[in-house]
């Protein structure tokens, strides 16, 4: 990459973290789990990345519905620690949680993040026989550039002309339902984020040239492809138009989705479920989450 482009992801992260208060991420209490932290695993290149399980203790011979969480961070900044209050508050709720990493632009291109999710979501798939699960109830969540790789991978399950593209093969694990939080769904608008940052996520290459028409989420080979998805965004969170224009795009399309908008409250920011889910409205998105999951529980795999 350019010293250009190094130097806009450097200033994009540094006001991210002032924006979103990074350093002081609430991460609540761990009673009532067992946590398996920095598990090591290899993705299909090879490479080492960790990820957490946060597991409910419940009686013996329960079996737990699953939720891989998939972190934020502008696809270039954030880690696995930013969800670990958001994921202890789920994982209480009777859930085996397992919170993944990917490596970070500009270390790579969203290709090698698209693959390393679907292989960390493998990983995970060998690593729940390890616990009492049930395999027929995995579910995703997701936060801003997470839901943005949720919502690909996801859609990469279904499509060959998307997996083509990207050049990987899909993750073989079956997702019945996704929850998005303040997603990061458009990265080639003329905004900010699409003006300063798109090369630096595809390149300028034959890559780039074949994911061009795919850029954007509303295309049916991704709008089409994904399983039932509740939106969470609210008047403070800076990518609010994102979710808005994406579930209403959902709903011109006939997807099955469910949109939650909290409203003009200052302090429920850009992804605040996650970043502060001590508050009395992060639980409620952390509680209707679950319900839309349950209510999916009889829904054939994606």
């Amino acid at each position: 990459m350019s010293l250009f482009e190094n130097a806009i992801i450097e200033i994009t992260k540094r006001k991210l973290s002032k924006a979103l208060d990074l350093d002081n991420v609430i991460e609540m209490s761990a009673d009532g789990l067992k946590e398996h932290r920095d598990i090591p695993y290899t993705n299909r290149s090879g490479k080492e990345l960790l990820m957490d399980i946060f597991e409910p203790i419940v009686a013996p011979g329960t079996e737990l519905p699953v939720i891989i969480n998939i972190h934020g961070g502008g696809l270039i900044d954030g880690s696995k620690n930013l969800s670990t209050g958001f994921c202890r508050q789920i994982a209480k709720r009777g859930y085996l949680v397992c919170s993944l990493e990917y490596r970070l632009i500009p270390n790579v291109r969203v290709y090698e993040q698209f693959d390393d999710v679907c292989a960390g979501m493998d990983c995970v798939g060998r690593k729940l026989v390890e616990f009492d699960v049930d395999f027929t109830r995995i579910y995703l969540v997701a936060e801003s550039a997470g839901a943005y790789l949720a919502t690909y991978v996801a859609a990469m399950k279904k499509s060959k002309a998307l997996q083509d593209a990207i050049g990987y093969e899909p993750t073989r694990m079956s997702i019945k339902a996704m929850g998005l939080i303040s997603g990061m769904f458009y990265t080639t608008r003329k905004d900010d984020l699409g003006r300063f940052l798109s090369r630096s996520f595809y390149g300028k290459d034959a890559r780039s040239i074949a994911m061009a028409q795919y850029t954007n989420p509303e295309h049916p080979e991704i709008i089409y492809n994904i399983p039932p998805c509740y939106l969470i965004t609210s008047k403070a969170d800076m990518l609010e138009r994102y979710t808005l224009d994406f579930a209403g795009e959902l709903g011109n399309k006939g997807v099955e989705h469910f949109l939650r908008h909290m409203g003009s409250d200052p302090k429920l920011i850009h992804a605040y479920p996650v970043l502060r889910p001590d508050l009395t409205e992060s639980e409620r998105v952390i509680d209707e989450i679950i319900g839309w999951f349950r209510q999916h529980e009889n829904a054939l795999g994606h």
